[in-house]
């Protein structure tokens, strides 16, 4: 099939993306993935975000054939989809952002899905000029296989020096930004160094380009949920259960109980209501439940006001 686009240049909009990691594994097999997509479908979702080394089993990664099949099936033009290019699993630390292998990832991600996408380049490679970068992205959208460009796990310093040179060289501009972040940050020195998480000068950063962030981890892997399945208990333990991880977890849930909310629905809410740059968390729900309550606590960023933000950050 080719690509088709399904709306170029237009921001992305939506309280909430949906997160595809486990589509297509053990966690969530097929059936349930597909159910998850009408579900959040039937709920007013318009964005999923996928890459083609999510949903690894079997020696395969069956997320994005799957959402594509789906996507066919569905007769649905109004959904957008966030793939990625750029990471070789083998080395998580960097990316492989050689020219030829971005426009050949795109290309086989487009196939798959079976519309232009929302390319993000999934990790940084600093030995590879962004003028290099820049001129693959730019033909990715020329010719049809993204409908706009940006990055994950970009540091502030090399994200800007994309946008700036693209700017200057007429060429298509990153407008999305995808870094780790949530209500608490991560312990220092950080689990996995090589992922990038949100900052004030990031977000700051954001807003001057006029990016979208589309932020992953919303919930700190399930920390702040109300309950979790302990499936990454020992990830917290070196990540986030610190105790000024405690202390702002449970500032979390006592304001939640005080606001008739759950705390990750007011977690997300939280980020969604950061300006100025606009801000879509990504969601990795399980069920329609999940689903539902996530984006029922995404959609009330209204009633984050400054002095709440302020008083939910008061704690370490």
């Amino acid at each position: 099939m080719t690509p088709v686009s399904t709306g170029a240049a237009t921001p992305l909009a939506g309280v909430a993306a949906l997160g595809t990691f486990e589509f297509g594994t053990a966690a969530i097999p097929d059936e349930r993935a597909r159910q998850l997509l009408d579900d959040y479908q039937e709920l007013g979702g318009r964005l999923i975000d996928t890459a083609p080394t999510y949903g690894p089993a079997g020696g395969a990664c069956r997320a994005e054939p799957l959402i594509g099949t789906w996507l066919r099936g569905s007769g649905t033009t109004g959904m957008r989809v966030i793939t990625k290019a750029g990471l070789d699993p083998a080395r998580p630390h960097q990316g492989d952002l050689r020219p030829e292998a971005i426009l050949a990832s795109a290309r086989r991600s487009a196939q798959r899905l079976g519309r232009a996408v929302v390319l993000l380049l999934h990790r940084d490679d600093p030995a590879v000029p962004v003028a290099e970068i820049a001129d693959a992205a730019d033909r990715a959208v020329r010719e049809g296989t993204a409908e706009q460009v940006g990055a994950s796990n970009w540091t502030t310093a090399r994200l800007t020096a994309w946008a700036g040179h693209a700017t200057a060289a007429r060429l298509t501009a990153p407008t999305v930004t995808a870094p780790l972040w949530s209500f608490i940050p991560r312990a220092d020195p950080p689990e996995e160094p090589w992922l990038v998480e949100a900052d004030p000068g990031h977000l700051a950063m954001a807003a001057q380009h006029g990016m979208t962030v589309v932020p992953y981890r919303t919930l700190a892997a399930g920390y702040l949920a109300t309950r979790h399945s302990g499936r990454h208990t020992d990830h917290h333990a070196h990540t986030y259960d610190t105790a000024a991880g405690r202390e702002r977890r449970d500032q979390l849930h006592q304001t939640a109980a005080a606001l008739q909310m759950t705390p990750h629905g007011l977690a997300l809410a939280y980020l969604r209501a950061h300006r100025p740059a606009p801000v879509i968390p990504v969601i990795g729900a399980r069920t329609r439940h999940q689903l539902a309550e996530s984006m029922a606590g995404a959609a009330q960023a209204g009633r984050i006001t400054p002095a709440l933000a302020a008083y939910l950050e008061s704690r370490p």
